[in-house]
């Protein structure tokens, strides 16, 4: 197994981030290798990116840890290192399933709160938003794009208390948008707002948090449950996972996250799906249980 870390900008020294993950695989005799995120996203230069990753004589399996890459970058990623004789874990197009919404969506819609998206690749129309959201009719909803949320900014770019205010919806749409900037991801989600049971007000952004567990999956076995807040208080509370046993095989990914949390009249929802390759570790995760229960799935 080889794990592929993103460097700080340093050859030799690994992303701060991703600093605790490294030693934990160094401990563990896991072999590691370093890359540079700049010159692959940036830059659009996966052969400068990976220049210290030296080529296999025999195919080699490897996982990238790193931040996340939109799918053209993971794509480059992928061929440039296959063209060394190492074979990430996830191929482009489970990559792309568990990292874009829409495509998980479509076969897990019936356990996620409702859902709507519109691609914005060919510009952004005010009356395509208001008509696709007015199947909440007034009910609470948040705005995110295919990835990410602006969720430490609630108020102004995430929630909208009324599906049906038009001009709030557009005002924090466009809020969303203003802040994504060059990172948006393909368009834009509406999603109902659910109440998960609760958990606390997130201590910056007032975002009121829930009892939401990441659960990483490694070829259909479950590997790690973990809180996925770092604030607030998880006592008593358990993940069911008993749900999930007829969904997870119908996942295409090798290796994948899956958020879930119980909303309030007792039912367990996926909240989202991700690739584990860019997924983060919560800070409460105990890096060296991960890698080790990492390294047995994979032998």
């Amino acid at each position: 197994m080889l794990i592929i870390f993103c460097d700080n900008g340093s050859p030799k020294e690994v992303d701060f981030m991703y600093l605790e993950e490294w030693e934990a695989a160094k401990q563990l005799k896991i072999e590691t290798a370093l890359m540079n995120f700049e010159d692959l996203q940036k830059r659009k230069n996966p052969a400068q990116a990976t220049q210290r990753i030296k080529p296999r004589e025999n195919l080699t399996q490897a996982i990238y840890r790193g931040w996340m890459l939109k799918d053209v970058d993971y794509q480059q990623l992928y061929e440039i290192l296959l063209s060394k004789n190492i074979k990430l874990i996830n191929n482009p197009t489970a990559y792309n399933f568990c990292h874009y919404l829409p495509n998980w969506y479509e076969f897990l819609n019936h356990i996620s709160p409702k859902t709507v998206f519109i691609n914005l690749e060919k510009g952004f129309y005010e009356h395509e938003i208001l008509e696709k959201i007015q199947i909440f009719g007034n009910s609470p909803i948040i705005v995110k794009d295919y990835v990410k949320s602006q969720k430490h900014y609630w108020h102004e770019a995430c929630f909208i208390p009324n599906a049906s205010d038009t001009a709030q919806v557009l005002k924090v749409s466009q809020r969303f948008l203003q802040l994504q900037g060059e990172d948006l991801n393909k368009g834009l989600v509406y999603r109902q707002f659910l109440e998960f049971q609760p958990l606390t007000q997130h201590s910056q952004s007032d975002m009121p948090l829930t009892k939401e567990f990441r659960i990483f999956v490694f070829n259909q076995q479950i590997i790690s449950v973990l809180a996925y807040w770092d604030e607030g208080n998880y006592e008593n509370a358990a993940a069911d996972l008993d749900f999930l046993k007829n969904e997870i095989p119908r996942i295409n990914s090798h290796f994948y996250t899956i958020d879930i949390a119980q909303t309030k009249t007792g039912e367990w929802l996926i909240i989202e799906l991700g690739d584990a390759q860019v997924a983060g570790l919560p800070d409460n995760a105990n890096k060296l249980d991960f890698y080790k229960n990492l390294q047995h799935f994979f032998a």
